[in-house]
């Protein structure tokens, strides 16, 4: 046996020496590319090549290799050669561990400074004043839906959408006591929402106090002898707080979609999703004949949302995600047959279709 594992670990080292002569070479060519792309005024970060670069890999592994593992690598890799181009400066919402914070550290581990904010509103701001080259921020709960803050405040913004982030949501319960002491839960509005069934069986009658975050509840729930927090283990780790409940979601498919805003709008040509707002005429069959128009081309919409559009009353803004690019005719020629029906278009992106962990 002594000898099948140092020949199998003299094998690794032979891989391991090429995988360095390889990283190596790919560096330098990142360094390079670094230098057009700044020459040109061309961002660094594109989310569209690094999908392309990833479907590509996808259909040249075979198991025990899996995508997911694949994109933990090429997630690194891609970080790291942005780092040699250029860092960011990434606004989430704070404090350190929250889920906005495990989502900025999946896409941007290696190149970016992560700037904490107390709020999403602080986030937007963030990036449209400069103080930030990009920000992170939740849209989408896969058992809550949309988050209502942050599509009002995209529709004054005026920030694109260049990458969306599925992010899976396992929420526990934290605290520096029992469960028998708890007589509070702090949590993020939308974590105690997906926990309330939960809560009802396990805790009923505790008062639930909500907090900007769930990382604050965490900080909270380390200074307050009685109470305790839903956040995510990592949190837990961090804080240095126990926990005494794991995957206490009411469901167990719980996932969170992030946005990445920028100022700048880049378009992906291929497996994207499109995001806009729409502002409808006030009269018979707008939303119809809207809504006709991307049938009429085949055009799958996968989300459609009404809010106040907080101009009149009782007028509504309409947020549609729909399959496909902007660099496509069919969804060219809808949105110019929109026109006709709508007061205001407001295009928030056309970027790559995420996928779980992606």
């Amino acid at each position: 046996m002594k000898n099948d594992v140092e020949e199998i670990r003299s094998a690794i080292d032979a891989v391991d020496n090429e995988l360095i002569l390889l990283l190596q070479k790919r560096a330098d060519l990142a360094v390079q590319m670094g230098t057009l792309k700044h020459a040109n005024g061309v961002q660094t970060f594109d989310p569209a090549r690094e999908r392309a670069i990833i479907d590509r890999l996808s259909t040249m592994i075979n198991p025990p290799l899996t995508r997911d593992m694949l994109l933990s690598i090429m997630h690194v890799v891609f970080s790291i050669s942005r780092s040699l181009q250029a860092r960011k400066s990434i606004a989430y919402l704070g404090p350190q561990g929250s889920y906005s914070y495990e989502a900025a550290a999946l896409i941007f581990p290696c190149d970016a400074v992560l700037l904490p904010q107390p709020s999403i509103e602080a986030v937007i701001e963030a990036v449209m004043a400069g103080r930030a080259d990009l920000g992170i921020a939740p849209v989408e709960n896969s058992t809550e839906g949309m988050v209502s803050q942050t599509l009002d405040l995209m529709v004054s913004s005026r920030l694109s959408v260049v990458r969306e982030i599925l992010l899976p949501i396992r929420h526990c319960l934290i605290s520096q006591t029992t469960m028998n002491k708890v007589t509070r839960v702090f949590s993020h509005p939308q974590a105690l929402a997906q926990c309330r069934g939960w809560l009802k069986a396990n805790l009923p009658g505790v008062a639930t106090i909500t907090t900007a975050s769930t990382s604050d509840a965490v900080l909270t729930a380390a200074a307050d002898p009685e109470s305790a927090a839903i956040a995510s283990e990592q949190a837990a780790r961090l804080y240095d707080v126990s926990v005494l409940a794991a995957n206490i979601s009411d469901s167990s498919e719980n996932i969170t979609r992030f946005w990445v805003l920028s100022r700048t709008m880049t378009v992906a040509a291929e497996h994207a999703k499109t995001s806009l707002i729409l502002t409808l005429e006030n009269k018979p069959g707008s939303l119809y004949h809207a809504l006709g128009a991307f049938a009429e081309k085949g055009i799958n919409l996968t989300k459609i949302e009404s809010r106040p559009s907080r101009k009149d009353p009782w007028e509504y803004v309409f947020f549609i995600d729909l399959q496909g690019s902007l660099m496509e005719e069919r969804v060219r020629k809808a949105m110019e047959a929109i026109k006709a029906h709508t007061r205001e278009i407001i295009l928030l992106g056309s970027y790559p279709e995420g996928g779980i962990g992606e």
